[in-house]
């Protein structure tokens, strides 16, 4: 309804303003205009009538289009804003988050290894794995408070690397009693507790370094946000230019229009036509919120 307003108001003014010049130059009316009207009137109530509405449907589009690419701009920069501010809190590292993945895979091999150690202790399986899972959920948490206080800039104790590697230590030593007594060879035996020693050090560190040196899931959380505000704000900018590509077609097309009016119908010189077709397009795209 605005829009409307805006071609009544537009076309009004533009079609006195032409009948004065004309008729204080000539002191006649312009060819063509006998039938009553004034040619803008005359073209949007008729021949141009298509065009118009299209041209409202267009702008109609377009502002509809220039909000949402606001509105995405505006959230882009409020996840910026969350994703710094959580940056700067984080005092880890700024690997992925999905690194983190990696710790409940060293719990299970930690988990594997220490079942190898259960079994000579206990007489029945099930009690074997739930001693396997106790030890290797100890040895998890342990190398996360180790990696805490690394986090929070505070030397490790040397009492707490000497309880995880005694931690180690008491793990290969049952994991070779368990394997001496499954197998005739003591070689073979040394050779699958060295093993087992060496994938639960290699579990208990990796389980320490990512969580120093990941970031934490609100971080990871807030970088996901800005890459999908990113994309929305991609998406609705190329919305927003193909409507202006296409208003500023139509309105080429409308502007030809009106002049071609002007020439076959009512007959009006060259130049005056194509002021009147400029003016009558600068009044219907006239920016929005202007009172002209």
């Amino acid at each position: 309804m605005s829009t409307m307003r805006q071609f009544n108001s537009g076309v009004g003014s533009i079609a006195a303003q032409h009948h004065r010049t004309g008729d204080a130059v000539n002191g006649e009316r312009p060819p063509g205009s006998t039938s009553g009207g004034s040619p803008e009137g005359r073209f949007l109530a008729r021949a141009g009538k298509p065009l118009g509405r299209l041209l409202v449907t267009l702008k109609e589009r377009l502002a509809a289009a220039l909000v949402r690419a606001k509105g995405s701009k505006a959230a882009l920069d409020h996840a910026l804003g969350v994703a710094s501010e959580l940056r700067a809190h984080h005092r880890g590292g700024d690997r992925p988050w999905l690194l983190r993945a990696i710790i409940p895979v060293a719990i299970a091999a930690e988990a594997l290894t220490a079942f190898v150690a259960m079994e000579v202790l206990v007489s029945t399986v099930e009690l074997a794995s739930g001693l396997a899972i106790m030890t290797a959920l100890v040895g998890a948490v342990t190398a996360c408070m180790i990696a805490n206080r690394r986090l929070h800039r505070l030397p490790v104790p040397t009492s707490a690397r000497i309880v995880e590697g005694a931690f180690v230590g008491v793990l290969t030593w049952l994991r070779y009693v368990s394997l001496e007594v499954q197998s005739s060879d003591p070689m073979a035996a040394i050779g699958g507790a060295a093993l087992a020693a060496l994938i639960s050090a290699i579990a208990l560190l990796a389980i320490e370094e990512a969580v120093v040196e990941t970031d934490t899931f609100s971080v990871f959380l807030s970088r996901l946000r800005v890459w999908f505000r990113r994309r929305r704000l991609s998406g609705a900018e190329s919305r927003l230019a193909s409507c202006q590509v296409q208003l500023e077609a139509t309105a080429d097309q409308f502007q030809q229009h009106f002049l071609d009016f002007l020439l076959k119908v009512d007959g009006l010189p060259l130049k005056e036509a194509q002021q009147r077709a400029s003016a009558l397009r600068a009044a219907i795209f006239q920016p929005e919120g202007s009172d002209s």
